[in-house]
């Protein structure tokens, strides 16, 4: 009941958010003077061989997203390619469907059909989290820095100027975050035990709860001493975030003179801030996800109010139809439905409460000597 209660609250909370950026917008000249058919023309005279290259591009993502899991996993488990393609997908449509609740589904499909416990597949999840978080400050980085940008309005000057300042801040923090997760992999018993002593404060079950986090998360850094797991996860990363930059870019490309003059960067500049906006995102239909497509391409970038919303239409489109329409194929093809995928996410979720209570609190023992047995060879 407070899962449900937190999760209205927080989309409530959103709502709010996007409900005045669209009402400051709306103040502007440009965008009260907007024209819908003008919206219905960008949209319905998009190039389909862009559009159709945009999607093949998506469903490559999915098998890149793949085969970097399996590079994850390789200190775990030789796992199945086939899978973890399912799983991309069916986790995908259920973050599309129901929003970031649906996360879970990912590390709980993999898990059951892997027969590896669910802890480590949240490990799993939150280093491919981290890597993707790196790729996307290195492509913002990347688009300020080489791409030229030129705003036409004051909003957008400062827009530019607030994000330079932050781009140094971001790369910052990028680079302490990659020695401390090297750090964390070579010194991880250490590193839990200080940590533990840190907040001995803590109740008893939150203490059991975070050691056990360390754990795991120590467990799904063991590519990090692999460096053929390494390199070819960090080769994955950038091949997946390239594709997911050309993808936005064909998108571009498809509106043709609108937005088709745009160049490869200026689609990485946009696809960051899309990505922020999914902090904020609502089930079915995105949201946050559109408006920063919108104001990436409107206040840096000088595109026209209806092309930047038809683009981010034609974003969210080219990306969530295709991978729900797949995701119903293999659900079907699995023997599965949408009620038995919920079942197997609460039924690994459960595994992972048992095994933080009767997980000790104490120090814990290097990465790859903890639960052995538990990881099929």
């Amino acid at each position: 009941m407070k899962k449900g209660w937190g999760r209205w609250a927080w989309l409530a909370i959103g709502a709010v958010v996007i409900a005045l950026i669209f009402y400051n917008l709306s103040r502007s000249p440009e965008w009260s003077n907007f024209r819908w058919d003008r919206l219905w023309r960008s949209m319905v005279g998009a190039r389909i061989d862009y559009l159709l290259l945009s999607v093949l591009l998506v469903f490559g993502s999915f098998a890149v997203r793949a085969m970097r899991w399996r590079f994850f996993m390789a200190p775990i488990k030789a796992a199945s390619l086939w899978v973890l393609f399912v799983g991309q997908i069916l986790g995908f449509s259920a973050i599309f469907l129901v929003g970031r609740p649906g996360e879970l589904v990912r590390p709980a499909y993999i898990a059951k059909r892997e027969s590896v416990p669910m802890s480590g597949m949240i490990a799993v999840w939150l280093l491919e989290r981290v890597l993707d978080t790196i790729a996307m400050v290195v492509l913002f980085a990347a688009a300020l820095y080489f791409e030229p940008v030129n705003p036409d309005t004051a909003k957008g000057v400062f827009a530019l100027h607030e994000m330079h300042k932050w781009g140094h801040v971001l790369f910052g923090f990028t680079a302490l975050l990659i020695i401390g997760l090297v750090l964390f992999r070579l010194k991880a018993a250490a590193l839990t035990a200080a940590a533990l002593k840190l907040f001995r404060f803590l109740p008893e079950r939150a203490l059991r709860t975070f050691a056990h986090f360390l754990r795991s998360f120590g467990e799904g850094l063991s590519v990090i001493r692999d460096w053929k797991g390494l390199a070819g996860s960090v080769v994955m990363t950038v091949i997946l975030w390239a594709i997911n930059t050309t993808t936005f870019w064909l998108v571009f490309k498809s509106i043709r003179h609108r937005l088709g003059h745009l160049p490869w960067l200026a689609a990485g500049l946009t696809l960051f801030c899309a990505a922020l906006g999914l902090i904020v995102q609502f089930p079915g239909i995105g949201g946050g996800y559109q408006v920063g497509v919108i104001l990436a391409l409107t206040e840096i970038f000088n595109v026209s109010a209806e092309s930047a919303t038809g683009a981010s239409i034609l974003l969210w489109i080219m990306m969530c139809v295709p991978t729900l329409a797949l995701g119903l194929v293999l659900l079907i093809h699995e023997g599965l439905s949408i009620r038995k995928l919920e079942a197997i996410t609460e039924e690994e979720e459960l595994a992972v409460t048992l095994e933080e209570t009767q997980s000790p609190s104490g120090p814990l023992a290097p990465p790859g000597e903890q639960r052995a047995s538990n990881f099929p060879r």
